[in-house]
């Protein structure tokens, strides 16, 4: 599923970045001791066109209160071939690392 000479990128977006920075010590934990090549790092989801426009993510996961913005950036994903999924709302408060790391997974397989 996962060559080895390219780490993956995954994107968590939310509205503060609270939440997404403890969600992603967990994805990025989770990743790790699968001994996954995998950088996961969160943004707030108003730049989430600028890091896409000049940073390569290999997929996006969006937290559940930043729904709306899902239609704000759905074109530009599309254009930029940028994979994308709403977290859902029990993972994100669980802080279930595990479980967006596989939404995640199974995103990079589809794509």
């Amino acid at each position: 599923m996962m060559t080895d000479d390219s780490q993956k990128t995954i994107l968590l977006i939310c509205t503060a970045g609270i939440t997404t920075g403890l969600l992603v010590k967990n994805v990025q934990q989770a990743a790790d001791e699968k001994n996954l090549d995998v950088h996961v790092y969160s943004a707030p989801a108003i730049v989430a066109e600028q890091i896409i426009q000049n940073q390569h993510v290999d997929a996006l996961m969006i937290g559940p209160q930043s729904k709306y913005e899902v239609a704000r950036l759905q074109d530009f994903l599309n254009y930029k071939a940028v994979p994308f999924k709403l977290i859902s709302k029990e993972d994100y408060e669980t802080l279930d690392g595990e479980a967006v790391l596989k939404d995640s997974l199974r995103l990079l397989a589809e794509n």
